[in-house]
């Protein structure tokens, strides 16, 4: 079912009624093309503002047709694996690892998951989307501070993506849960815990390696496209400090949908930043 508005999928940005910042998407009117009124419409400051107000009813569409071809995903070759992963005394991400834990127990960890080396910045990393069919969806790239873990996000955020590098022609980009791949070893069925980072998802199959650990890459991709691969598996999610409310909304929309999925409250009232989570949190222990 196709309904009459939709938010703008163009890159146009316009002042938040909350927040007053240029990251507001309007609702438009999707047989006119028209904005609707300014209220309406998301603002993209998820975690700081939040505001989200649609159109308080939508009437579906019938005159609207649709191609019923939908373009099939793209896939990477698998020769960037044995290309990329590799360089590690180059990786900042590696070399933070290095400082928490031995030596044997990161390149498990690399080898499990299959991590990248880019010198598209000076000593960043890939982390490669890994399907059930061991297909390479795409290879995430993002830079850490080899100190402090933490992402570089200044000046800019650190963060492309590998098919976009590599200049890959009419690249149809469907992303997969990082270490999707690893439910082809799922043999003693380990409950599948599921975490934003990738990051995290690494920090964490090394401290407790009784689950299974993958993660979404960001907080708006636990959706039902993305998880339908884990739906005869025990799923717990945990969101990122301040995201338990969406998370936990989505938890629920799940169920609906047969997953046998639970949403951690565990990071709630701890005194953390916002955006901690919850490698952030054990490492601080």
């Amino acid at each position: 079912m196709q309904y009459k508005y939709s938010l703008d999928k163009s890159s146009k940005k316009f002042n938040c009624p909350n927040c007053n910042k240029k990251t507001f998407v309007y609702y438009i009117d999707i047989e006119t093309g028209n904005y609707l009124a300014e209220v309406y419409g998301r603002c993209d400051r998820e975690s700081k503002c939040g505001y989200f107000k649609s159109p308080s009813f939508q009437k579906p569409l019938s005159k609207i047709h649709y191609s019923s071809e939908a373009k099939q995903p793209s896939y990477l070759s698998e020769n960037l694996i044995g290309k990329y992963c590799n360089g590690y005394d180059n990786n900042n991400f590696i070399n933070f690892l290095l400082k928490h834990f031995s030596e044997e127990e990161v390149i498990q960890a690399i080898e499990k998951y299959y991590i990248g080396t880019s010198s598209h910045w000076k000593g960043a990393t890939i982390f490669f989307q890994i399907d059930c069919h061991l297909r390479i969806c795409t290879g995430k790239i993002m830079l850490y501070d080899g100190n402090t873990g933490k992402r570089v996000k200044k000046p800019f955020p650190h963060i492309n993506w590998l098919h976009k590098l590599l200049n890959v022609k009419q690249f149809v980009l469907q992303q997969c849960l990082f270490g999707l791949h690893l439910l082809n070893d799922n043999e003693e069925k380990k409950t599948i815990c599921v975490v934003e980072s990738e990051k995290t998802a690494l920090i964490m199959s090394m401290l407790l390696p009784s689950y299974l650990w993958m993660a979404t890459g960001s907080k708006t991709n636990l959706k039902l496209s993305i998880l339908k691969p884990l739906k005869n598996h025990k799923i717990i999610v945990y969101p990122d400090n301040f995201e338990f409310i969406d998370w936990s909304k989505k938890t629920k929309l799940l169920k609906y949908h047969g997953f046998n999925i639970i949403c951690s409250s565990l990071l709630e009232g701890l005194n953390l930043n916002a955006g901690d989570d919850l490698a952030d949190f054990i490492l601080l222990i």
